[in-house]
This record gives structure tokens, sequence and C-alpha cells, in this order.
């Protein structure tokens, strides 16, 4: 599901005296009991239903329709339009685009031929949030673009800047995140400026979206609580309840399931109460997606199916293929693959309808996972051909061989079916003649078809020789390839092991120790490093580059070398503690960024790496410690201690700060462990990750016994674990006694 942050509630700039004066609903009720003029009694009627909106809905429908009836009784073209722009604002609360974007065209019509313009702006602003609702960017950014024009043109502050947060948005959804930040700071700015504390609200909701989206999740929370905090204090419904998804959400990337639970609880009671069907359908999908990860079906498919249905009664047909998809998933998980079929052909049609080339690459996956457990080869060879073509048009080399076998098989069997066809024709024309034709006739006639038949046959044989003898061409082109770049590729891990610390050094440096490391291609994009600096000193390092396989051995090769360079120049620096670990990292980041010139600019690369770096100082009886990303267990006694990592990885980063130092004094026995993030993310049968908790649980479990028997428990836990399942990603634990 998207975290898609344009709030239907942006509406707040529908009337300019909402910035002049107290927008407490019963401050209006006062004000329309003391008005005497019909007009004014109408305008305040619909200020109230603006502030009655979010608390409630059916006393605001009702006050709404009677100011509208009033003002067109008065011929009063101000109160008829804002009227049904009130009445398309409820709408759009409740998710019925359609009916709200007939209200604001209706509204834009009337408010235009009157040159209102403040109507104006909040028409086109509302419409940019409907179309942005339903992916239509282009247009969003359109409508938002006409209403900042005229907001400027008007001097209307807190219009300019509802109109600067939606465009930022716009941005963010597509992963434009330098534009948006743009957008939001200039937004913020006129918020603060104003003051608004709803619009205030608003830029801290968008701001934590970004540090959401950059992985920083305590950031994002402290953003998310600061936003709920305002919405709570103003009784606006609405925003509490996107905060509490959005909450939701960011402690389920944080494995806090219960907390997730909580918060998606929380905004399941909100979206009921004010009838926001949109918002109670992604609850259902989110929670349901939290439980499906958890490897809870059961709980999972009833609230898929609650979201399905919703998403059905208000038409959203993307989200409809995607909760579709999502049952025929657990329908595939639980061997059910007729089910799962018929859910995926309705996914499969409302997707051609609606052009969503994105959802096909999920349908035709699981399409192929439901024929081949139905043992219908054909269609899952077709499906899966489709799911390729759309995933990535440039297949490798692997995928190409097992294409080829599959259509080499289906080929020889389509023929051979053929074949069969054509020689019961021709027995059947055989009979035919014979009853017909007499005598010499007869003989002559058989003599034709028997040359015929032998032409034929000999044609036959000719092309499927020359079928045969391509296909076994096309095969050894494919082997010859696939030899070649695996020899490429198997000389380069012997480039890649003889840069890493060798076995000997490892033990020479530090005696009681270990090390795990299962590339989960031929090469690694994980590496470690030792270094020693003098008789009582040692550096270890253990990193984790982006990607694995032979883009992330090239990182890692690169890291490898930078490292050697660095402290190189730096060793006695270093011994004597002028140049610290968090400034190697410092260093190390630089230089990544020189290398793969990143400077930062929006579509640019962000490759770089993770990675964690101890020096052992024995003659001070402590361990320092910096890292990026990585953290580092210390196990005594059974207690596991972690001493934490700065959120910044080794390269480019939109919240670049200083890395950290921390000194730790290890007790007797203590055991240390450096890794990176490949064992706990490995996906075990019921398709859940190990998760970080469990390594944790087992370290503390086995860190008394001998390293050698610590590495043979940790392999042996993984390939429990995986059991079928494929390596996901590079895995590498160091670990060693001080």
């Amino acid at each position: 599901m998207k975290n898609l942050i344009v709030f239907s509630f942006l509406i707040l700039t529908s009337f300019n005296i909402l910035a002049q004066m107290s927008s407490r609903a019963d401050s209006l009720q006062k004000l329309i009991d003391k008005e005497k003029t019909d007009t004014g009694r109408i305008v305040l009627s619909y200020r109230l239903a603006y502030e009655l909106q979010y608390s409630d809905p059916e006393k605001s429908e009702l006050i709404t329709r009677q100011a509208l009836e009033e003002s067109e009784k008065l011929n009063f073209p101000k109160g008829t339009g804002n009227s049904k722009i009130q009445l398309g604002n409820l709408e759009l609360i409740k998710g019925n685009n359609e009916t709200a974007t007939q209200f604001y065209l209706e509204a834009l019509d009337i408010l235009t031929k009157a040159n209102i313009k403040e109507g104006i702006t909040v028409c086109y602003n509302n419409l940019g949030i409907i179309a942005h609702n339903t992916n239509d960017y282009s247009g969003a950014n359109e409508y938002y673009r006409k209403s900042l024009a005229i907001n400027r043109e008007l001097g209307r502050k807190s219009g300019e800047a509802t109109a600067l947060y939606c465009l930022g948005t716009v941005f963010e959804n597509q992963a434009k995140y330098d534009s948006a930040l743009k957008y939001y700071y200039e937004a913020q700015a006129i918020s603060e400026t104003i003051p608004d504390e709803r619009l205030i609200a608003y830029g801290k909701s968008s701001l934590a979206n970004v540090y959401f989206t950059m992985k920083n999740y305590p950031k994002a929370m402290e953003y998310y609580r600061a936003a709920i905090s305002l919405f709570e204090a103003s009784g606006n419904k609405y925003g509490s309840l996107k905060m509490y998804i959005s909450l939701g959400q960011t402690a389920a990337e944080m494995d806090s399931s219960e907390t997730a639970i909580d918060y998606y609880d929380k905004a399941l009671k909100i979206s009921v109460g004010i009838e926001s069907l949109n918002d109670e359908a992604m609850i259902n999908y989110l929670m349901a997606q939290l439980l499906e990860y958890q490897g809870d079906l059961e709980s999972a498919r009833p609230k898929y199916e609650k979201a399905c249905s919703i998403y059905k009664s208000i038409d959203s047909k993307d989200n409809i293929v995607l909760a579709l998809v999502a049952l025929a998933r657990l329908k595939n998980l639980s061997y059910e693959f007729r089910a799962a079929e018929k859910y995926l052909e309705e996914a499969e049609t409302i997707a051609r309808e609606i052009n969503s080339v994105g959802s096909g690459v999920d349908i035709y996956r699981e399409l192929s996972m439901s024929y081949t457990g139905l043992k219908d080869f054909k269609k899952a060879f077709y499906y899966l051909n489709r799911y390729s073509e759309l995933k990535d048009s440039l297949m490798n080399v692997e995928k190409q061989k097992q294409i080829l076998e599959l259509q080499t098989q289906y080929e020889t069997e389509k023929k051979e079916k053929e074949n069969e066809l054509l020689r019961k024709d021709r027995k059947i024309l055989q009979t035919t003649r014979n009853s017909l034709i007499i005598g010499a006739l007869l003989l002559a006639l058989i003599i034709i078809v028997v040359l015929r038949s032998l032409m034929i046959k000999k044609r036959d044989n000719r092309i499927l020789k020359e079928q045969k003898e391509e296909i076994n061409r096309q095969k050894e082109i494919v082997e010859s390839q696939k030899t070649s770049i695996t020899d490429s590729i198997k000389y380069a891990r012997r480039i890649q092991s003889a840069m890493l610390t060798p076995d000997e050094s490892v033990n020479n440096y530090l005696p009681d120790s270990f090390v795990l490391y299962l590339p989960r291609d031929i090469v690694s994009g994980d590496f470690y490093w030792l270094k020693k600096l003098n008789e009582k000193m040692v550096l270890v390092c253990v990193a984790d580059c982006t990607g694995h396989g032979v883009p992330g051995a090239f990182m890692s090769m690169l890291g490898m070398s930078l490292l050697n360079d660095i402290i190189s120049v730096k060793h006695t620096l270093i011994i004597n503690n002028d140049f610290r670990l968090s400034d190697i990292l410092n260093e190390l980041r630089e230089r990544v960024k020189s290398s793969l010139r990143q400077t930062g600019k929006e579509g640019e690369a962000r490759d770089g790496m993770d990675l964690s770096m101890c020096l052992i100082d024995r003659e001070a009886g402590l361990l320092r410690y910096s890292g990026a990303n990585n953290s580092v267990y210390i196990v005594t006694n059974g207690t596991l201690t972690e001493l934490k990592a700065t959120r910044n990885p080794i390269g480019i980063y939109l919240n670049e700060i200083s890395f950290t130092d921390h000194s730790f004094e290890p007790g007797p026995e203590s055991m240390v462990y450096m890794f990176s993030d490949g064992y706990s993310d490995q996906i075990g049968k019921g398709g859940t990750k190990f998760l970080s908790k469990n390594f944790k649980k087992l370290l503390s479990e086995i860190s008394s016994r001998s390293t050698s028997e610590i590495r043979e428990i940790l392999h042996k836990k993984h390939l429990d674990w995986r059991n079928d399942e494929e390596q996901v990603d590079d895995i590498l634990v160091l670990g060693f006694r001080l």
C-alpha cells in the first residue's frame, strides 16, 4: 500500500475568514444566533459545517444543505458555491471521489461566473487532491499550481502553504525527494509565519514521511507523534486517523508488531466513526499484511476480504487489484490453487481495464504458482514468461535456459500431436479413395498418394531436423555463455578472497574467534577486514555493501582498498588515539562518495555500505567501536549489550551526520559479535524473517560455548530455519572472545 499523505482535510482554506476569526463551533453558533442578515447567516452556517465535518459529519451535512437551499432561493452565488464545496468535502472524507468531484466542478462553475477567486482556488486544490488520490499525478500537479497562482495573487498565505504542501506530496509519491523537501520547507516557513497550527501539523507529518522513506524510523516516529498531538488538540479526527496509520506502518518497519497493531486498531475505530471507507479498507489491508508477514494466514484472510469488499463498494480499482492478489497469495500458500486462480482472473480483468502494468507482475507471478500447483505446466510456463517479460526485459542466462527447455518440450509435444492428426487424416483419405476408385485408376491413385506421403514425410523430417539443430545450437550458445560468465565470476571470487584477511591472520590476531561467511552468490557484497596496528592493538571491520553478487563484490573490493589506504596513512595517529574510529568512517564515506562521484542529485545511484569497526586495545583493556547502520553485540555471562550504530551509511545520504565513537570495558570471557543483516533477514519456511530479536536470543544462549561450537550452531540454525527456501542475502558473522 502507498504511504500517501494527500490528506483530504487539506481543504482547510475553503473560506478566508478562517484565518481571521476563531474556528470554534460554539463561537460560530453564537454569531449565527446574533446575525440579522440572511446572507450573513448562510456564510456563518457553511463555516460552522466545515468545523463539524470531522467531529459530527451528519450535523455538518444537514447545516450545509440548509445553507445551499437558502443560497439558491436568494440567488447568492458565493453561498451556493461554497455550500457545494462543503458537500464535496464531506463526500471526499467518506472516500466517494466521483460524488465529491461533481460537487467541486459545480462549485467551480458557479464561482468562476461570479469571479469569486477565494472559492475558485479551493476548488482547484480539492480537485487536485482527488486526482492525486487516484494516481493522476499530472492532473494533480496542474490543479495545485492553478491554486498556488491564485493564492499568491490574492496574498492568501494559508492557501499558498496548502498548495505547496500538496505539490511536495506529488513529488514525494514519485520518489523525487529533493523536490518534495523544497516544497515542504517553503510551506513550513509560511505556516510558522502566519502562524497556523493545522498547517504546522501537516508540515510535521510531511517531513515524517520523508524520514520514513529514508528509513530513519525513530525520527519519523518523533514527527508523527508531534503531528498527532496537534491534531488531537484541535479535535481533527481525520488528521489523527492518518497519523495513527503512519505510526502503525512505522512500528511495523521497526519490527514492533504489537505496537503496530495497537496503532492500527485506534485508526480503525476512528475511520469507522467518521465513515471514511477508503481508510477503513486500507487499515484492514495493512493489518492483514502484517499478520501474513508473521505467518498467521488464517487471521490475515478475513481482513484482506474486508478490505477488498470496501474497495469494491467505492470502486477503487487499483486497490481492488492489490487486495485480490493478496487473497490469491494466501490461497496459493494454503494449496487452494483453484480458488487462487479465480481471484487472479478477476484481478487481471480489472488491471487491464485500468492499464495497471505494475499490478501485472504480481498477478502473473501468482498465476504461474497456481498453475504449477494444478500441474497445468503449459499455462504455468505462459504466465512465468509474462511475469519475466514485465519484471525485466533483459533476462539472465539461467532463465533463458529454463524457458528454452520448456519451450522445446512444448513445441515437440505440439508437433507430435499435429503429426498424429495428419496421419489420421491421410488414413481417412486413403480409405475413401479405395472405396471409389477401381482398377488401374485405383492403383495409379494409390501410387500418387504414396509418393505424396513420402514427400510430406521427407519435408516434415527436414523441418524437424532443422528445428532440432536450431534448438541444439541455441542451447549450446546459452550453455557456453553461462560457462563463460560463471568462470569469470569464479575468477573474481579468487580475487575477492585474496583481498579478504587470510584465515591464519584472523587466528593470529584473534586466537579465540570464528568467521561464518556465506555468500548468496559466487561472490559477495559482505566483507571482513582485520589489521594489526601493534602488539596491543587490532582493528576489526565487518561491512555489508549495497547489493550482492558481482555489483556487491565490486563495492566490497572498493571498500577494502580504501580502508587499506586510510589505515596505512593514519597508522601512527590511530595508535595514539589522535585519529579515532569515527574519523576513519567519516573519511571512508568521503572517499566512497568521491570514487562513485556521488553528489546527492535527484535520480543518482546511492550505493554504499553499512559497516561496523572495532579497535581492540589490550593495553587499555577497552573495546572501541564506531558503526554506520551496523551495531555490535557483546555477550557477558548470558547478558547481551548492544553498541548502537550511527543511522547513516558509508555513502551519499540525505540527512548526513558525523559518526560517533563508543568505548566498552568488557568483562571476563566477553564474546563480541560483528555481523551483516543477512542472518536476521533470512526467510524461513513460513515466509517470515528470522528477525534480530531471535538472533540476539540465540547469541545470548550459546556464547558460553567454544567459538567453533558457536559457528557450527549458527550455521545449523540458519540451515534449519531456511529449510527449502533460497538464501536471500549474503551472510557474515564474525565473533571473538576477549
